[in-house]
């Protein structure tokens, strides 16, 4: 970069060190009685210990540009380090019996300790249970001609979350200053009873063969019943906070997922194979603190909100009416209705925009072989969720002042009787740029995920060479994407956000990269 020209040159250190400390310890227990009874006990403990540390500083004014340390900076402009760390501490057992390789049955417990959670609530219990029964190794089934594997499962279990920040529990203070006075500030509210997200999930499942495994597939429901979510929660202002990490709330996920291979042609040159799946998920929030019906987005220039008897992370927000024809004001509706229209963003009325959460998505892979060729290609998709554009409030704004602008607000309002969209462009104006569901878009997407294309040379050809094996190949990632979404890439989201509530987000996300890769595999 030019950073350092005006300065005689800028320069900057910067180092980061990640520690972890890992143990596991068990015990394993395994009897077989009487050829039919197999029995397997497991018990142990794990800890896990991570430290994190970084620091940098920079400096300009160089003598030299052979000197290019920081020693030889005149003047030292900046600086900063951290340090933070995680512990969890797990006790477990486990048991798995099977009868007669028809019958099988396993229990399990464990007890975890997770230092990001308050002292009065440090561990969590999670007991699950699950058994099986193969069918085809019954004797009404053994030997069918058309059914080769059948087999029943079920499980129901607890999990636990403790995806949050380290000292997300603790009341922190950080440094500040008043008339280069230095002094300390509150910055985060303590919860000492921070807890586990609990989760109860019930799962069922088939599992089959036909005609000799020419076609396999399986098939499972599953319902997860979630309680004490972590949510930042909105706290009263007179507390000097906007938000507590609290654990409130039910949720429920129910979905099915399905996965089917098949075999489709199997002769001694040429083989084809091809493999689908499918996955639905159904999303509501149940419930949130008591008399609370709704957690609202936490920032004007986002949507996500967490609404009971919506899914979680629902798009919630003003409705885009268009544009005032006359004059090329933004409009917004007042009403659910949306016959009423206002050229005022705080008289809109704030309503369910859409959903982050895919309705289904969907897969199938093809891979092919003869003789030395092979190819294999996957496509996959997502279906029936929205994508708000969080970026498009600053590079999608009617010529306000922030960043360059999309080539569609060219089509901008600009004479009275004008029919678009895209309201006048008035410089530092903010002529609806507010979040609304002008910068939400359809974000279902069918995309050729991955190509590969290879020649593996026959051993008559490699005897005569000398090498054990050799293939050359083509690979390529991304290559073709079929979409509706008005933005660079539907398969990314704003990472920096965090949480589970800030889903379906795209703020200047960098695209998937498209992969190009030739490349020679030799064996000697």
């Amino acid at each position: 970069t030019n950073s350092g020209l005006s300065t005689n040159g800028f320069g900057r250190s910067r180092w980061a060190r990640i520690v972890n400390y890992n143990t596991n310890n068990f015990f394993t227990y395994n009897k077989v009685f009487n050829e039919m009874h197999n029995f397997e006990a497991v018990v142990g403990m794990s800890f896990q210990r991570s430290d994190q540390s970084s620091a940098f500083v920079e400096g300009q004014e160089f003598p030299l540009d052979d000197l290019k340390t920081l020693a030889s900076a005149a003047e030292i402009t900046g600086g900063s380090s951290s340090l933070t760390n995680f512990t969890f501490l797990s006790y477990f057992a486990r048991v798995n019996y099977k009868y007669g390789q028809k019958y099988l049955a396993t229990l399990s417990a464990r007890m975890d300790g997770s230092s990001r959670f308050g002292p009065n609530n440090r561990y969590g219990f999670f007991p699950a249970a699950s058994v099986g029964w193969i069918l085809s190794e019954e004797g009404f089934l053994q030997g069918n001609s058309t059914v080769s594997l059948l087999k029943l499962r079920g499980s129901y279990g607890l999990t636990g979350n403790a995806e949050i920040g380290n000292f997300d529990h603790l009341g922190l203070y950080g440094s500040s200053a008043y008339g280069l006075v230095p002094g300390l500030v509150p910055t985060q509210i303590p919860n000492p009873d921070l807890t586990w997200e609990n989760t109860r999930q019930l799962d069922l499942g088939i599992e089959f063969g036909i005609l000799n495994d020419r076609i396999t597939g399986e098939i499972d429901y599953y319902n997860k019943n979630t309680t004490d979510l972590l949510l930042n929660v909105p706290v009263p202002a007179t507390s000097g906070f906007n938000t507590q990490l609290t654990n409130i709330g039910k949720m429920q996920n129910q979905g099915v997922e399905i996965v089917l291979n098949s075999v489709n042609i199997a002769k001694p040159n040429f083989q084809w194979n091809t493999s689908i799946n499918f996955a639905r998920n159904v999303n509501e929030v149940k419930e949130l603190a008591p008399g609370q019906e709704s957690i609202p987005p936490s920032s004007s220039r986002f949507l996500n909100a967490v609404i009971i008897g919506e899914p979680l992370g629902v798009f919630f927000g003003v409705a885009y009416a268009g544009v005032d024809p006359q004059n090329g004001d933004a409009l917004y509706y007042t009403n659910a209705d949306q016959t009423e229209t206002t050229t005022d963003y705080n008289e809109a009325e704030r309503v369910v925009l859409g959903d982050p959460n895919p309705s289904f998505l969907a897969g199938m892979s093809n891979t092919f072989k003869y003789k030395g060729f092979d190819l294999m290609f996957l496509f996959q998709g997502v279906f029936g969720n929205e994508i708000f554009e969080g970026g498009g409030g600053f590079y999608s704004a009617n010529g306000d002042w922030f960043d360059n602008s999309t080539r569609d607000q060219l089509a901008r309002w600009q004479n009275p009787g004008d029919v678009t969209d895209i309201p006048q462009a008035r410089l530092g104006e903010c002529n609806g740029c507010q979040a609304s569901s002008r910068y939400l878009s359809d974000g279902s997407y069918v995309r050729l995920k991955t190509l590969n294309v290879g020649y593996s040379f026959s051993p008559k050809v490699l005897s005569k060479i000398n090498l054990t094996s050799l293939r050359v190949f083509f690979t390529g990632q991304n290559l073709l994407t079929f979409t509706d979404y008005k933005g660079w890439d539907p398969e990314v989201s704003a990472d920096y956000l965090g949480g589970n509530i800030q889903i379906g987000n795209d703020f200047y996300s960098a695209p998937q990269a498209k992969t190009l890769s030739i490349g020679l595999n030799v064996g000697f």
